[in-house]
């Protein structure tokens, strides 16, 4: 499971995140900014082994679901 505690204060802004498995925390880190924009479910979306909205390739059709493993996601935000 994740935990995402917000650190507030506008759009953008970091927090702490928690990873716990079974009950147990596995994981804790900070993150410096968050996403400044919201997502939604009716447009566009931000999903992670699941295309649901518009698809980066034209070779499969939307919704797309991913067969395989993903055993890690890393978002770099620093340009």
């Amino acid at each position: 499971m994740m935990d995402f505690k917000y650190d507030g204060g506008g759009f953008g802004k970091g927090g702490t995140v928690t990873l716990t498995s079974d009950g147990n925390k596995i994981a804790e880190g900070s993150i410096e900014q968050t996403v400044g924009v919201r997502f939604t479910m009716s447009v566009e979306t931000f999903d992670v082994g699941e295309d649901t909205g518009t698809p980066v390739n034209p070779s499969y059709d939307v919704p797309f679901k991913f067969q395989g493993r993903i055993d890690s996601v890393t978002i770099d935000l620093k340009h």
